[in-house]
């Protein structure tokens, strides 16, 4: 594990603002831009969500139900990139926001990113609900 890649935790930086920016207008494809082909995740009430489509469908269910679905956004606190930048480790905590931009659920969360010929994109995510609001 190494902190010698800052160009690198600046793209998976980025990625994640996209993402963010992304899930935050409703934007199908831009969540779907950070994805790994193979990526999979566990989201925070513990259920595994094995493929990246699964995923996207989860968003899109929220995205058509506006009213009641909600918004989340992941701060990354840690990026660690690994020694031959091949795949790094982000650490963070997300917020979950109703419809009226009130906080729902709050949370920690742990990523994995891969470098691939299309730039960093999420291998799997580990979502953990700290707090109901």
């Amino acid at each position: 594990m190494t902190t010698d890649h800052p160009q690198d935790e600046s793209n998976i930086r980025a990625a994640r603002a996209h993402s963010n920016r992304s899930i935050a207008r409703r934007n199908l494809l831009g969540v779907a831009d950070s994805l790994a082909e193979n990526f999979c995740a566990i989201i925070g009430d513990g259920t595994f969500v094995p493929t990246r489509a699964a995923y996207l469908k989860l968003f899109k269910q929220g995205f058509d139900a506006p009213k009641i679905s909600l918004t989340y956004e992941r701060i990354p606190d840690r990026i660690d990139i690994s020694s031959d930048a091949s795949q790094a480790s982000e650490q963070g905590h997300w917020i979950a926001t109703d419809a009226n931009n009130k906080t729902a659920f709050t949370g920690t969360y742990a990523a994995m990113w891969q470098h691939t010929p299309e730039g960093w994109k999420l291998r799997s995510e580990l979502y953990i609900t700290l707090a109901h609001h």
